[in-house]
């Protein structure tokens, strides 16, 4: 497996928000996270990413237990781009990229001119090459967020964990975004917001409410109208497309 967990529980304070899960993700899985809000699922993918430790249970990635991998051996692993990452520095846009190079570089490997391609290369991608000497500050909530994807691609990681990473994108860049993800054919983990997406994107999807895992399986076999008014309220139905995909209406609230 590339990433698993075995009954993972963690408290803030005396209130506990993972309760209990279990999960496992295979190489080049793209699996979907989605709940509804106050679920536990930014919790959850900071676990997983080894940003918060476990009040209990064991995470492995890639055959190693998580919370014995130096820090710098698990970002050149792995990649986990948050969902709010913000700074008060007057860096460019290039630099606040450049920081994912981190990772590689000590005394003995300086930065040298495979890591500007690599950053290049990653602005690229997330079409933001125009933006590459723009202040952080100037930038709008939607650039700085496919900065953050950039950050995580020049990590050249084996895994990338998202947190609602279409957050203030608009529609041409959110599917440009899952469209790249997809193409990498990195192992994905993905908190997603939009249910169609999570149809369209992922391999499976992991339902999470109050801390718990409520259901795994494909996006056909989880996004079912009963399920969906039992776990987020609503009333929808449910369609296919011409591959069998599932697509939601949304039609009104409980």
């Amino acid at each position: 497996m590339a990433i698993s967990a075995e009954n993972l529980y963690w408290k803030s304070g005396n209130k506990h928000i993972i309760n209990g899960v279990s999960l496992s993700v295979k190489p080049n899985e793209f699996v979907g996270i989605v709940g509804p809000n106050g679920s536990g699922k930014s919790s959850l993918v900071s676990l997983l990413s080894g940003i918060k430790k476990p009040t209990s249970g064991h995470i492995t990635l890639f055959g190693q237990p998580l919370n014995k991998l130096p820090p710098r051996l698990i970002a050149q692993q792995l990649a986990f781009v948050k969902q709010h990452i913000d700074t008060d520095d007057h860096i460019t846009a290039k630099q606040s990229v450049e920081l994912g190079r981190t990772p590689y570089l000590s005394l003995l490997s300086p930065w040298s001119k495979h890591d500007d391609e690599i950053v290049e290369e990653a602005l690229s991608i997330v079409d933001m090459m125009e933006k590459a000497k723009q202040l952080w500050p100037t930038l709008s909530g939607g650039e700085r967020q496919r900065l953050h994807i950039a950050r995580g691609l020049v990590q050249k990681p084996q895994m990338i964990i998202l947190d609602e990473p279409t957050n203030n994108l608009d529609v041409h860049h959110q599917l440009n975004l899952l469209n790249l993800v997809k193409q990498l054919k990195l192992t994905t983990i993905a908190v997603l917001h939009d249910l169609n997406h999570a149809a369209m994107y992922c391999d499976r999807l992991i339902v999470i409410q109050g801390g718990k895992i409520a259901a795994v399986g494909t996006p056909k076999e989880v996004l079912t109208k009963e399920f969906i008014k039992e776990i987020f309220k609503v009333e929808v139905e449910c369609y296919e497309d011409s591959e069998g995909q599932p697509f939601i209406r949304f039609i009104q609230s409980c």
